[in-house]
């Protein structure tokens, strides 16, 4: 049950990896490594919290509440990872944000006037900001970390491309999670996006985002401001965000969770992975 934490989390180092390709910067394996751990944790600290767990994944939600000595390791690797970052000298105020949007994702610390009284929300529970807060974060965590430090800006256009794919894929990964997760957040009484205007609006809305997107900047790149390997670069990753999560929209492609999940979970992967080849082209 740790694996599709595990995968989002070597999701991160490589994109942050890629980044500091990106940038021309060293490499540097603390933020690298520090990174994936601060990604892990918040996920796993996520595990404790989702109630709507209890219908979409129980055996999952099962585990964690016989064994609450595990939330011990979320709150561990924080601590380890930022004590590295300020003794490394490598902690800087994002990753502050990090940790804030992180808890406040997963644990009910916002308050909300409820029926004439104050009642506590994550930001999980507020409908589709959850969504957004995870694309801007997926979108330029790994470029605001490794331009922390001694780089080399790429071309400004190439570069709003590159945090474009990064927050639209990220965008499309999130909202199919929520409509493959439909049945047991609406008996958690959770309103998602999907679940609010369905499974058919929602991959149009996801579709009609991805082909304006692939549009405009194909006619960037046509009026010449945005160079090849950057455009390929957009309609591979928006291509790929797609294609992984496509089994979840439709009935003659049904995979288990345990397939499907790190199956959507392969694009915040394959966006780092392709963001190092970038690197070498640009």
């Amino acid at each position: 049950m740790l694996g599709p934490i595990a995968w989002i989390a070597l999701a991160a180092g490589l994109q942050i990896l890629g980044a500091l390709l990106f940038f021309r910067a060293p490499i540097d394996l603390i933020l690298v490594f520090t990174g994936a751990s601060i990604t892990f944790s918040v996920y796993l600290l996520n595990r404790f919290t989702d109630d709507e767990d209890s219908y979409n994944c129980p055996e999952q939600k099962i585990l964690f509440q016989r064994k609450p000595a595990l939330i011990s390791i979320p709150i561990s690797l924080f601590a380890i990872s930022f004590l590295i970052l300020a003794f490394s000298g490598r902690l800087v105020a994002w990753h502050i944000v990090l940790l804030i949007c992180g808890i406040f994702y997963s644990v009910s610390f916002i308050p909300i006037l409820k029926r004439k009284s104050i009642s506590f929300i994550r930001i999980k529970d507020i409908f589709f900001i959850k969504n957004i807060l995870v694309s801007f974060l997926w979108g330029i965590t790994p470029f605001i970390l490794a331009g922390s430090f001694r780089h080399s800006m790429p071309p400004r256009s190439d570069f709003i491309v590159v945090v474009f794919a990064f927050c639209l894929t990220a965008l499309i990964n999130s909202t199919s999670c929520d409509v493959r997760d439909m049945v047991g957040d609406r008996l958690a009484g959770i309103v998602t996006f999907a679940n609010y205007f369905g499974k058919k609006f929602t991959a149009f809305c996801l579709c009609f985002f991805g082909v304006a997107g692939c549009l405009a900047v194909g006619i960037n790149h046509y009026a010449g401001h945005v160079s090849v390997p950057a455009t390929l670069f957009f309609f591979i990753t928006v291509l790929w965000s797609g294609i992984v999560a496509s089994p979840i929209y439709l009935r003659t492609l049904q995979l288990p969770k345990s397939v499907s999940e790190p199956l959507n979970d392969s694009q915040v992967v394959f966006n780092g992975i392709s963001l190092i080849v970038l690197s070498m082209c640009v």
